[in-house]
């Protein structure tokens, strides 16, 4: 698993649009913004540059960096459109002006940053990209339009997200770059969040509130140097003198660490507890509105005939909404498209009844016919809001209620409450995406109360990952033969995700150089996938593979390493030293079933097999078991790995050593090589057909 954590590609799905977390502030101001006026325009050409910045070979607040931000702006306004009343906020277009201007003082610097990209999703329009290059002499050169690229970066779960790339001419150490554009974004938005601390120091950086809509509250988090103050009649934050961020791999959210600002919605007359129950009752209503209207009644009925348990109610009312209804959010086709434009042109979700007679809907829309033919069918049924654990983890506080964008169906069982999300398209009856898995869940009451729940998580065992490889090994060195993969739960569901948009000639292609990676000699051919593109459990994957000068020749012998899925792979955790806690994203169990006829006239030299390899109190644990059959030359590897076992995927900054210790005697364990001699140096000896090979003691963590 270890190694597949990487290959999975967990977090692929990028934040959702701009809206991140809250874990704890450094400072709160609250303002009502209906009353500032907008703020001011963008200014018709640059601005000049300090010459003291243009001259500087160094960093005065932070000496050997590579490059730092000297200024970095950030001005948002908000538009409205339409009204709003009580607690349901009107139409509105939130508009910004960014602008970054970093000074470059190393030829390292000059490659991490003579690239700039900005990704953005689909509900969001960016315009204006400008970039220039300044010499220390005063002299600037200005990007063209054709200097910048515009690429479809990915497609997930309907959502298109676009990257505009320009590189900086000739840069060079000493110079200035400086780059700004804007970005609209129509709809009500209860918080609007943004980085102030990047992966290089930020001297200054300034967020500027204009003309709102609506009343809210600016807040800052890890940013001790922030300081509020009014101008004209604009709102400003400033921070200065922010250091550089370094993201580390399996690491909690960003915005629990990284610097961030933040503008939340606020409700005049309600505070704390007022501003939850208020919300519980309005989606409350809502939902209950949306999801008890006729007509779905008899077809959930025809779906139950039969059925016996709870179970196997909900689980045919889920494969039929998840299965039988086109999901606009996931399929598409010349006609899919035509009806997705029109069905987008409506201003609400359409209720129950129109999408079970259209046979088709968007992911939103399938949850709540979910929703109405369960509770058609006699169970107690509330919306359920949370946040993504990839986002925020605290959200109990005063506004939690703001980032809790992620909804799903909550439905009572014998006195439980079971969470359901058949709008996703690949996820399975039962289960939840990995980001909203042991969080906790806010379940909408019209009775005004707060109720909050903790979402549960899959255990290890259903995020498998099975491979079964049947190789043959010849004098020569070279391995060949087939392999079988099954992926199953997370590791199953991120590859359909990551795969949905893409011909089947570019998965291919990707999976071979996945392969490749770790094993540049390797040849991958005849790769063939099952239930890639349908919700059926396992995934599947078959392909051929040979290696040439898979074993190394040492002398007159050959040295091998049996655990060949696991070959090339890199030690998990690199780093000497560690700043933040680790937290993999869900419970992993993986096991292999390796079998390689060795090469004629060779027998092996004081074979073992390496040592279990646990820790964590078994949280994490290694273990291989081989056996040679003489009569077939038939070498045998069962492989088991576990990550999470306990439950425990998280674990203290303070553990690293322990942890980076345990992941290197796993490495080095599933790197452990045999050794071959040819027969006639052997000593004579009589050969079962099939014995183990030696196990050595399990190292003590």
């Amino acid at each position: 698993m270890h190694r597949s954590l990487a290959s999975a590609r967990f977090a692929t799905t990028a934040p959702s649009r701009l809206l991140y977390q809250i874990t704890g502030r450094v400072a709160l101001a609250a303002l009502v913004f209906g009353t500032l006026l907008a703020a001011p325009a963008r200014a018709a050409r640059w601005k000049p540059v300090d010459p003291k910045d243009l001259a500087a070979t160094d960093s005065v607040a932070m000496p050997g960096v590579d490059a730092e931000i000297l200024l970095s702006t950030h001005e948002m306004s908000e538009r409205a459109v339409g009204g709003a009343a009580g607690v349901r906020i009107g139409s509105e277009a939130a508009e910004t002006e960014r602008f970054v201007r970093a000074k470059v003082y190393t030829r390292k610097g000059v490659e991490d940053q003579g690239k700039f990209s900005i990704l953005y999703q689909d509900d969001v329009a960016v315009s204006r990209p400008e970039a220039r290059v300044v010499k220390p002499d005063g002299s600037s050169t200005e990007l063209k339009k054709e200097d910048m690229f515009e690429t479809v970066e990915a497609k997930t779960g309907g959502d298109r997200w676009t990257r505009i790339s320009f590189v900086f001419p000739n840069l060079a150490p000493g110079d200035v770059i400086e780059y700004r554009w804007s970005t609209r974004r129509e709809g009500s938005h209860f918080v609007e969040s943004f980085f102030c601390q990047e992966e290089v120091p930020v001297r200054e950086y300034h967020f500027i509130v204009g003309q709102m809509n609506n009343p809210g509250a600016v807040a800052w988090v890890n940013v001790p140097t922030a300081k509020m103050s009014k101008f004209s009649s604009n709102l400003e934050v400033v921070a200065r003198g922010l250091p550089a961020f370094e993201e580390e791999d399996f690491m909690p959210a960003q915005r629990e660490f990284r610097g961030w600002i933040s503008m939340v919605r606020t409700f005049p007359g309600l505070t704390g507890n007022d501003v939850w129950t208020t919300l519980s009752s309005s989606w409350a209503e809502d939902f209950e509105a949306a999801t008890r209207g006729g007509g779905v009644k008899a077809k959930a009925q025809e779906l139950l005939a039969g059925t016996a348990t709870d179970d196997e109610k909900l689980r045919r009312l889920y494969e039929f909404c998840q299965r039988e209804i086109t999901n606009y959010t996931w399929v598409n086709s010349p006609e899919i498209q035509a009806a997705r434009e029109k069905s987008g042109k409506e201003k609400s979700l359409r209720s129950p009844k129109r999408v079970l007679e259209d046979r088709a809907g968007w992911g939103a829309e399938i949850n709540q016919l979910f929703a109405a033919m369960a509770r058609a069918a006699g169970y107690k049924v509330r919306e359920a809001r949370n946040a993504s654990r990839a986002e925020i983890l605290k959200v109990r506080g005063n506004d939690g209620w703001a980032y809790m964008d992620r909804l799903s169906v909550a439905v009572e069982v014998a006195g439980q409450w079971r969470y359901f999300r058949p709008g996703s398209y690949f996820l399975p009856y039962g289960m939840l995406d990995w980001r909203d898995e042991g969080v906790t869940v806010f379940r909408c009451d019209s009775a005004k109360d707060i109720l909050f729940d903790q979402l549960p998580a899959a255990p290890a065992d259903g995020n498998r990952t099975q491979r079964k490889g049947r190789f043959k090994l010849d004098a020569e060195g070279t391995l060949e033969g087939a392999v079988e993969v099954e992926f199953s739960g997370h590791p199953a569901i991120a590859r359909r995700i990551d795969t949905w948009a893409d011909s089947l000639e570019d998965v291919n292609k990707e999976f071979r150089e996945e392969i490749t990676k770790r094993m540049p000699n390797a040849e991958v051919s005849t790769i063939a996938w099952t239930n890639l593109r349908t919700q059926e459990m396992p995934l599947k994957v078959t392909y051929q593979l040979r290696i040439p000068g898979y074993a190394e020749a040492v002398g007159k012998r050959l040295m091998f390493a049996p655990s060949v899925l696991e070959t090339g792979a890199p030690v998990v955790f690199a780093p000497a030293e560690r700043k933040y806690p680790i937290l993999f994203p869900y419970a992993y169990a993986e096991h292999d079933d390796i079998e390689i006829v060795l090469p004629e006239g060779f027998v092996m030299d004081k074979p073992s097999a390496p040592p279990v390899v646990a820790g964590g109190g078994e949280a994490i644990k290694l273990g291989h078991r081989m056996a040679y059959n003489g009569k077939t030359r038939t070498l045998g590897l069962k492989r088991d790995f576990v990550l999470g076992g306990t439950g425990a995927t998280s674990f203290k900054v303070e553990s690293y050593p322990a942890l980076k210790g345990l992941f290197e005697q796993i490495h080095k364990a599933d790197a452990h090589a045999l050794m071959l001699k040819p027969k006639e140096s052997a000593v004579p000896a009589a050969t079962p057909a099939e014995s183990p090979v030696a196990t050595p003691a399990a190292p003590q963590p």
